[in-house]
């Protein structure tokens, strides 16, 4: 009867502890799962379309030669080392036994066709690289440019870079389950649900402590934080100040937030001709509270130029043109528009100035809140404003209507100015919503062109964003805090600057 009564007690206890430890970390032997969330999915995974590879890498499927750590710094990945031998040429030396996930060996002559087949199908103009030739000789891949580029290393950091199988390549499958060579590959994707990732069993830097990802894509960030608190994710990015009260301080979540790359900022059409009066633009730049905006509407930092002071080229100064109405209505009698009927709105031409506010819906509150704040603000100094959000982007370059473009972007992926330079600014470039041009301005892209050192970077970095600052053809809202928060079973899941990664060697749970 004792035994009896023994056996009974110690099924009771067991059942006790099971209904204790379901969410407890998992037990030694059994499979180890992360469910994630994550904001934003992509069509699909092929890392050379869009920013499709930002997904790929974000949750450590796929690696490049280099790429950036938490800190913005350079690392070495699968290429263990690299040399630049004149101002054309640089040699990679591929790690030895790096394996795909299909079990292929990794070495130059698959980078070489890896970075081959990027160049040849990627629809990225703004991270082409100007290739004379890429040789591969066993471990040593050697690159040599057509011309002087500086940032060669910079942009084979970029996910369109990550290096794939190329081989493996089937023209279907493929571009749902890359084959990488990351700490995770991927199983399933589903772009409207998310994608499962599992192990890699081979992985070349250590054994991975996690067994399968399990990432949903739940858009909202007050639905990704009920994840979190619901015990239905361990992982989250991307909520909002809100949110984060929620998990701060409860010691049963770990909270990482600080600055990253994302700049919000405001493109003036210089199509139209009263844009194109620097006094007008002045004005417009004078009656925005920028300051406010970043602390009340988005618990940001105010931008100054494009990017954030912790980058070495970050504009450290006194901001241009800091909110001051009064200096604003000063300029636009100035320029000779003023309200002749008294109904509160400036005329030109003979009519109200009602500036028009566009930008895209999936931005979603930051640029709707931005648009809001600015009709009561322009209001006082006699401008109208209206605001209308667009679904895609070409719906807003086709539109001669448009006055202020709402436009959000991460400024340095690549830890360099060059990119957003180029890219959103330079005269003529596709990205460049209010056709800004500047020819001082186009000077300094070109002298960044053929300068090396990165000291004499960050100096044109700062010259730069100085230059788009005082002619007052984009307007700076506020840099964007990124967040990373997971369950405090969860380790070894850091807080990126770039926002480019999420997961990686290092995740574990206890």
């Amino acid at each position: 009867m004792k035994k009896v009564i023994v056996i009974l007690l110690v099924i009771a206890l067991c059942f006790t502890l099971g209904a204790c430890n379901q969410n407890q970390p998992t037990d030694a032997g059994k499979t180890k799962t992360l469910n994630a969330a994550t904001y934003w999915m992509s069509d699909d995974a092929e890392p050379t379309k869009g920013w499709n590879g930002w997904v790929v890498a974000r949750f450590g499927a796929g690696e490049n030669l280099v790429q950036l750590d938490e800190n913005m710094r350079f690392k070495e990945v699968i290429a263990e080392s690299w040399k630049q031998i004149d101002e054309l040429t640089t040699v990679f030396t591929i790690r030895e036994g790096i394996k795909f996930h299909n079990g292929n060996p990794v070495d130059a002559k698959a980078c070489k066709e890896s970075i081959e087949r990027a160049l040849e199908i990627t629809d990225r103009e703004d991270v082409k690289l100007p290739i004379d030739s890429i040789t591969a000789e066993g471990q040593k891949l050697t690159i040599k440019t057509s011309q002087i580029f500086p940032t060669l290393i910079n942009l084979l950091a970029d996910p369109v870079y990550i290096i794939v199988d190329a081989s493996a390549d089937d023209g279907d499958n493929f571009a749902f389950q890359p084959i990488c060579t990351g700490p995770f590959q991927i199983t399933e994707y589903q772009p409207d649900v998310g994608l499962k990732l599992k192990k890699n069993e081979n992985y070349w830097k250590c054994d991975v402590d996690v067994d399968t990802i399990d990432v949903k894509l739940i858009a909202d960030t007050s639905a990704r934080a009920m994840a979190l608190q619901s015990g239905e994710v361990d992982f989250a990015t991307a909520l909002n100040r809100k949110d984060l009260g929620l998990f701060e301080g409860n010691e049963e979540y770990v909270v990482q937030r600080g600055p990253n790359l994302r700049v919000a900022f405001l493109a003036f059409n210089m199509k139209k001709p009263y844009m194109q009066n620097l006094e007008f633009r002045q004005a417009l730049t004078y009656g925005i509270d920028k300051k406010t905006y970043a602390k009340e509407l988005y618990d940001a930092t105010m931008a100054k130029g494009p990017f954030n002071e912790s980058l070495s080229f970050g504009y450290k100064g006194e901001d241009y043109y800091s909110y001051d109405p009064d200096k604003a209505r000063e300029l636009l009698d100035k320029v000779g528009f003023v309200d002749t009927d008294g109904d509160g709105i400036r005329e030109m031409n003979g009519k109200n100035i009602v500036l028009q506010f566009a930008t895209l819906s999936h931005f979603g509150r930051d640029a709707a809140n931005t648009g809001v704040a600015m009709q009561s603000q322009y209001k006082e100094i006699g401008l109208g404003l209206e605001i209308t959000q667009y679904e895609n982007l070409s719906e807003i370059a086709d539109s001669d209507k448009v006055d202020i473009i709402w436009d959000r972007w991460t400024s340095a992926p690549t830890a360099d100015p060059q990119y957003l330079f180029e890219t959103a600014y330079k005269t003529g470039s596709p990205a460049n919503r209010g056709n800004y041009s500047n020819k001082e301005f186009d000077a300094v892209c070109e002298e960044l062109k053929t300068t090396f050192g990165k000291g004499e970077r960050d100096k044109l970095g700062i010259k730069g964003s100085e230059i788009l600052m005082k002619d007052a053809g984009v307007v700076f809202l506020f840099y964007l805090e990124g967040s990373v928060v997971t369950r405090s079973n969860v380790e070894g899941i850091h807080r990126f600057v770039s926002d480019i990664y999420h997961i990686d060697e290092r995740v574990k749970m206890k």
